[in-house]
């Protein structure tokens, strides 16, 4: 076994063990706040101190949990703007660097990927800006000439500045 398979399967474990731990502590908050809500709720005690201690311990338990949690901490990186309510799209870019083994065709002239730009995009439901839900996904190549022609260069913008900019007679 080879160094970098013994790091990945490492990262493998700790990324399993981290979402156990997650999910214990977000089921031990729930079931924290719930029951002493139930029994304040039937009159169980006359001090509602007791209670309102225990619910916020719990809550901090819940928010510990998601943060431990490696799906629920990328589900949180990706949030956007708390208006956020339903379907949203999201684009993701990222640099291409040469690879040995990369396979990757460009989607627009169909030539082998060496360098360039890979672009992700998502479909997903939001509630208060916090992905849910993955709609659908997936990811296009692009070689290093066809993403750069989506980007107008600086003459190209100078150019566009001086035909929209008003004559005027000097």
């Amino acid at each position: 076994m080879s160094p970098s398979d013994t790091v990945e399967l490492a990262d493998a474990v700790s990324d399993v063990l981290y979402a156990l731990a997650g999910w214990l502590l977000v089921g031990l908050g729930g079931l924290g706040v719930v029951v002493p809500v139930l029994a304040f709720l039937r009159g169980a005690g006359s001090n509602p101190l007791v209670p309102a201690v225990i619910v916020l311990f719990s809550l901090c338990l819940v928010a510990l949990g998601v943060f431990v949690n490696p799906r629920l901490r990328r589900r949180l990186d990706r949030r956007r703007s708390l208006g956020t309510f339903g379907r949203s799209r999201v684009v993701e870019h990222r640099v291409l660097r040469s690879e040995p083994h990369r396979t990757d065709r460009c989607v627009d002239c169909g030539t082998q990927v060496s360098e360039g730009e890979l672009r992700r995009y998502r479909e997903e439901f939001c509630l208060a800006g916090v992905p849910v839900y993955t709609h659908s996904e997936g990811r296009n190549a692009y070689c290093l000439d066809c993403a750069t022609a989506d980007v107008p260069s600086e003459e190209t913008a100078a150019d566009r500045r001086e035909r929209t900019e008003p004559l005027t007679e000097s």
